[in-house]
């Protein structure tokens, strides 16, 4: 993997990902095999009819997007379901409040998977230490070990997996066939730098809460509604040394929070906002909580029958200098432009490095290079916002301090003025072989709407505190 494929924290990077469809010798079996990237998921097409966009992806069809300009005048819900989120070496972290009494996990927030998974006890006695104690399954009252007549995170329809060239991951992780061991539906993931986990299915009430554990409590007594989740088992690699308890996977997908949470309706509207700073930030359920800086735009999502976040991307400016437009094919190819907030860095494609650093060097009289660098103040203010302007006339700005880590401290919350030379690395890189993906400190500073219901992204400035 290049330099991109740092992890800060175990889901920094992804890769392209592809679907094969095989039909077996008999015409009841189907093997799915997949090489993909972000999250991976494992997928098993179940030999039993299931309902319609209720265990799969979400398909153009169940949720038609409207015109651009309709989109633009459709109201954004306000909501009070509003919970911090903390950041650890730039990921962002939620609480879940999980079972019957209420036991508390730390999760990723994740927009690039469509799974939420955390070790169990007694059943991984040889997982990590992580920000919580592990849940412990036997404790909870309300719990339900899936049968294997009755797995849910496997359940994809085949043409909405293989719809629209096969999209539906990102980079970096192989998937395998869920199978059933002892009764359970077993859910395994490998990734491509040698991590990988295994779980097995749990149903129990889950909701969103704070550190406050006794007034999370109350909230999940009023709103918690039954989730099927990923109870691990085994981790390895990079899965035993993250901060993070799990993954808590916010995909377009039914099985995740929002599609369950607005199906027993804990929320009014599915949808859901995340707002990013760099040492904390919010995520509103059912809406937004519309204190910006900025009037919320909006595009419509881009991919059809698929479950990652992906939009059309237009136009790319470096400072005021745009790129050519032939280049924003390669943006648009494949998968499209994902945006995946369990990625910290940001990936575009590697056919637009030559215009893009071009300009990047011509504006800022420096070396464009994803290696550490030495800057002053002044040569910092040098250094150019990257925009993109989206289909519908969105325009998102990622300004330096967002896409250039300062190694020295990460948790500056403003450009304060520094004496003498500073460390930044450029966390942008120009290196995706297919499409793009516009990772989390493209979201700093910003409230990003993730509205399931009418299909359309919103990007509103917000200082997220």
């Amino acid at each position: 993997m290049p330099p991109s494929a740092r992890r800060r924290q175990l889901l920094t990077s992804r890769v392209v990902f592809l679907f094969a469809l095989l039909w077996a010798v008999s015409s009841w079996t189907l093997i799915l095999k997949s090489l993909p990237p972000a999250h991976p998921h494992t997928i098993s097409l179940p030999q039993v009819q299931h309902q319609q966009n209720r265990e799969g992806a979400r398909s153009l069809e169940a949720a038609e997007a409207p015109h651009n300009e309709q989109q633009q005048q459709l109201s954004v819900p306000t909501t009070p379901l509003v919970y911090p989120l903390h950041a650890t070496k730039g990921t962002h972290h939620a609480y879940l409040y999980i079972g019957n009494p209420p036991q508390r996990q730390t999760l990723i927030v994740d927009t690039g998977s469509r799974l939420t998974a955390f070790p169990c006890q007694p059943h991984c006695p040889d997982c990590g230490t992580h920000a919580s104690e592990q849940f412990h399954l036997e404790k909870s009252s309300s719990h339900e070990v899936m049968p294997c007549s009755s797995c849910m995170l496997s359940n994809t329809n085949a043409e909405d997996v293989f719809a629209s060239d096969g999209l539906g991951g990102l980079r970096g992780r192989k998937q395998f066939p869920n199978s059933c061991y002892s009764g359970k539906c077993e859910i395994e993931q490998s990734y491509t730098e040698g991590s990988s986990w295994k779980a097995f299915e749990v149903k129990d009430k889950v909701w969103i809460g704070t550190d406050d554990e006794k007034s999370s409590m109350k909230e999940h007594e009023s709103h918690a509604a039954p989730f099927v989740f990923g109870c691990q088992v085994t981790e390895e690699g990079l899965f035993k040394e993250q901060y993070a308890d799990g993954i808590m996977g916010l995909s377009m997908y039914t099985q995740t929070l929002a599609g369950i949470f607005s199906q027993f309706n804990s929320i009014p509207h599915e949808s859901f906002s995340l707002c990013f700073n760099k040492v904390s930030g919010q995520l509103a359920l059912g809406g937004t909580v519309q204190n910006h800086s900025s009037q919320m735009q909006f595009t419509p999502f881009a991919k059809k029958n698929t479950w990652y976040y992906s939009v059309t991307v237009k136009s790319v400016y470096v400072g005021t200098h745009k790129l050519p437009g032939a280049f924003m094919q390669y943006m648009n190819d494949f998968k499209g432009t994902i945006v995946d907030s369990g990625t910290t860095d940001t990936f575009l494609p590697q056919k637009i490095a030559k215009p893009f650093i071009k300009a990047w060097e011509g504006i800022s009289g420096r070396r464009y290079t994803n290696n550490l660098q030495l800057y002053t103040y002044e040569e910092f203010g040098k250094l150019p916002t990257i925009t993109f302007e989206l289909e519908g006339g969105l325009r998102w700005e990622v300004e330096p301090f967002n896409y250039m880590e300062d190694v020295s401290d990460n948790t500056r919350l403003s450009q304060t003025p520094w004496h003498g030379k500073r460390g930044f690395i450029s966390r942008m890189y120009v290196t995706e072989p297919k499409g793009a993906v516009l990772g989390s400190n493209t979201m700093m500073n910003h409230d990003i709407y993730f509205d399931i219901a009418n299909r359309r992204l919103g990007v509103a400035k917000a200082s997220c505190t």
